[in-house]
């Protein structure tokens, strides 16, 4: 059966779903009411290697439940939080913009999300806040952006806890590193596990240039529609489908099975609709996934996995 064909069955028993892999291996996260039926369906479609099934809600008043402890001082003075529910004992922590991406971050598992990204960096004692109030004494960070990595790198100085940055430089980097995340392991294995599932992915974020200017040997100028590879700005284009089509070429798309759109909150529908278009003209052999991420500044995020 056809990846395509399971993602879409998957999403229609759900929300939140993300199914990635390809025909000998296929990992799939997604929310739903009705676990059983999912897990049915997966052991109908091949052999289940591992499956984990949390009560989300419950994991949610696990966490406003240690925060108000936190408010609360017992009358000796202490501030006992709740106890872990993870069984490895690690809390985790994202930096994320855009209510789409941040219910995708707390889907795989994040215990706190910091809202930051592009113009609008998180302090360090806004990340230092969101360690302190997950009920875990070793925690994960993830910056997911690359003006947030030196802020966040000051944050295990500043805690008693034991603080574990794991530098992600975008959103991508960031949801393939929680999905390579496994919670019966200790924080040694999940860090080098996070670091390297982060340096698989091509990250392709496409807005609008705001001025004219030139970098990388690309010129630019206002209201084009620009693509950053990992970061760097290397293609200009008037529209979204023909500059997408140039930054997958520059990748080597050969070598990649999965395109990731994170559909930004000023996208519209026929934007959409050009920039999968010409991915499913130009690379054939791409499947397309489009989440609603609700990011600011970059219309589109893509990742290539």
């Amino acid at each position: 059966m056809k990846v395509e064909e399971i993602r879409d069955t998957i999403a229609a028993m759900g929300n939140s779903a993300l199914v990635v892999g390809d025909e000998d291996l296929i990992r799939v996260h997604v929310h739903t009411n009705e676990p059983t039926a999912v897990l049915a369906y997966a052991s109908g479609v091949g052999n289940l290697s591992r499956t984990k099934v949390d009560d989300m809600s419950k994991q949610h008043r696990v966490i406003l439940q240690g925060e108000a402890e936190e408010r609360v001082p017992h009358q000796n003075g202490s501030q006992p939080k709740a106890a872990p529910t993870r069984p490895n004992g690690i809390g985790l922590v994202a930096v994320v913009a855009g209510g789409g991406l941040a219910g995708i971050f707390k889907g795989l598992g994040v215990d706190a999300v910091v809202e930051g990204g592009q113009t609008m960096n998180p302090s360090t004692q806004d990340m230092l806040k969101a360690v302190e109030a997950v009920p875990y004494q070793e925690v994960i960070l993830l910056p997911n952006n690359a003006n947030v990595v030196l802020a966040a790198q000051q944050v295990p100085e500043l805690t008693q806890k034991t603080v574990h940055l794991v530098p992600t430089h975008n959103v991508p980097q960031g949801i393939a590193s929680m999905v390579a995340f496994n919670p019966q392991k200790d924080a040694t294995a999940n860090v080098e596990a996070m670091k390297g599932a982060s340096s698989q992915v091509q990250t392709i974020e496409v807005t609008h240039a705001v001025r004219d200017t030139r970098a990388n040997g690309v010129a630019v100028k206002k209201g084009d529609v620009i693509a950053l590879i990992n970061d760097k700005l290397r293609h200009s284009g008037a529209d979204y489908g023909s500059v997408v089509t140039l930054a997958l070429k520059d990748i080597k798309p050969e070598e990649y099975e999965l395109v990731t759109v994170y559909r930004g909150q000023g996208a519209a529908d026929k934007d959409l609709k050009v920039l999968t278009e010409a991915i499913g003209r130009d690379f054939p052999d791409l499947e397309v996934e489009v989440q609603d991420g609700g990011q600011q500044h970059y219309p589109f995020i893509l990742s290539v996995e």
